[in-house]
């Protein structure tokens, strides 16, 4: 079952429209169309927004939890799944070994063969025994026998991983910011302990590009591994369980995380959907958002803390924060229903990033 295919079945269980499901996920209904169709493939951060959406998690989209032979069109696949099915457990290594084989060795043998990325990221913290935050990568990427250089590159890349015996990291030495340089060899260690990715090289955006708006599967994958392996679940449970205010992520996301604060609430959102929602805002139009599970109006309203940056913009930073009417954010908001807002205005930008909490 192929990506669009799982929306689909999702959708139609939940009984949504695709124009329901864009509003819910704060897209739009001819994306959810070119998704749903095959003509487009849904990019990282909008597999972020439908898992939402939809109540399920990226991984399922991304893989689904099972492989249906029935599906399946390529009879020699098909085929070898119907032989493997009826072969012992020792016979089904010795296949393995072989098609590791036939992939040119580019997969790993120091760690186990898992379902999915996030099962590889808790393998690595635990195995680690990591105790202590921030993450350190370069002692990761020593674990995994994999060498790290810094050079410039040519092409604009940020980061360049090759594989082969020696899996070698490359990071582009032009990245200013350590944060972002972190997040790249993170990703880049998912691409190279994922047993099935099995190209000769992997590359990382150009400088000024998201990895967000990524719509290769492989990608999608090094990602959740790196979001899952830098902000670890079992600590951002502990902040979603006792709560905290933006200014205490925002020195989480300095201090404890090593990420950009957009990064961690990226994170919060997608652990918590149904207590968060983050939204980027400029000019009265939302630039980028992170639903919950509930719908978000489409601009910002007036009555709501980010609309008063607009009104009287700061000179510096700063963060407006209370109760205001649910209906300044909420689609599906009721009378009387209130959340607590909290926005930080960037004067540099004119940007307003705001955190929602669903009481």
């Amino acid at each position: 079952m192929s990506i669009c295919e799982r929306i689909i079945k999702k959708r139609e269980e939940l009984g949504f429209t695709q124009t329901e499901l864009a509003k819910r996920a704060g897209l739009k209904p001819p994306a959810i169309s070119q998704y749903e169709s095959g003509s487009r493939n849904p990019s990282y951060e909008a597999l972020i927004k439908l898992s939402n959406a939809l109540g399920v998690t990226i991984d399922y989209l991304m893989s689904g939890k099972e492989i249906e032979i029935a599906s399946i069109t390529d009879q020699s696949m098909k085929l070898l799944l119907r032989i493997t099915q009826n072969l012992s457990i020792e016979k089904k290594d010795k296949l393995l070994e072989y098609a590791l084989l036939l992939a040119q060795d580019n997969c790993t043998t120091i760690v186990p063969i898992l379902n999915n990325a996030v099962d590889y990221a808790e393998y690595i913290f635990k195995n680690m025994n990591i105790n202590t935050l921030p993450i350190d990568v370069y002692a990761i990427a020593k674990f995994l026998n994999i060498t790290i250089y810094k050079q410039l590159i040519e092409n604009g890349s940020e980061g360049l991983l090759v594989k082969g015996k020696e899996n070698i990291i490359i990071i582009n030495d032009g990245i200013k910011l350590e944060s972002r340089r972190k997040f790249t060899i993170a990703i880049l260690i998912g691409h190279a302990i994922i047993p099935w990715h099995t190209k000769n090289q992997y590359s990382i955006r150009k400088s000024g590009s998201s990895t967000l708006l990524t719509e290769d599967v492989h990608q999608m994958e090094a990602q959740d591994f790196a979001a899952n392996l830098i902000m670890p679940k079992i600590h951002l449970q502990n902040v979603i369980k006792t709560g905290t205010s933006l200014e205490n992520l925002k020195e989480l996301a300095d201090e404890k995380y090593e990420v950009s604060l957009t990064v961690l609430l990226n994170r919060l959102v997608e652990s918590a959907n149904d207590k968060y929602a983050m939204i980027n805002s400029k000019n009265w139009s939302f630039t980028k958002s992170f639903p919950c599970k509930r719908p978000l109006v489409d601009r910002v309203q007036p009555n709501s803390k980010a609309s008063t940056f607009f009104e009287t913009p700061s000179m510096a930073e700063e963060v407006r924060k209370g109760m205001v009417p649910a209906k300044c954010w909420l689609g599906d908001a009721v009378d009387g229903e209130t959340v607590y807002e909290e926005s930080i205005y960037n004067p540099t930008y004119g940007a307003v990033l705001t955190l929602l909490t669903i009481k």
